[in-house]
């Protein structure tokens, strides 16, 4: 029987590769931010479901690592020159 947390992970995973397969033909930088966050979340997300299937709490720490470092560098890109003001 397959594990309900684990299926959950896949389904994310499936989705946040879906996000960033659609990103890449966007017209703007900005449509782009919005789908690395959205990826982020997702992979996030993905991550934390795979915590509580596993029992690996080592895992917690390496996503919200990796959302802390995902979005400095999100923010940083939208303040570079050339970003539309909102």
């Amino acid at each position: 029987m397959i594990d309900t947390w684990l299926f959950t992970a896949l389904i994310l995973g499936v989705l946040s590769l879906c996000v960033v397969l659609r990103s890449i033909p966007a017209r703007s930088r900005d449509d782009r931010l919005v789908a690395g966050t959205v990826a982020v979340i997702l992979v996030s997300m993905a991550v934390l479901a795979l915590t509580i299937a596993s029992g690996m709490l080592i895992l917690i720490d390496l996503v919200i690592f990796f959302g802390i470092c995902c979005f400095g560098v999100m923010i940083w890109m939208g303040k570079l020159r050339g970003a539309e003001p909102s």
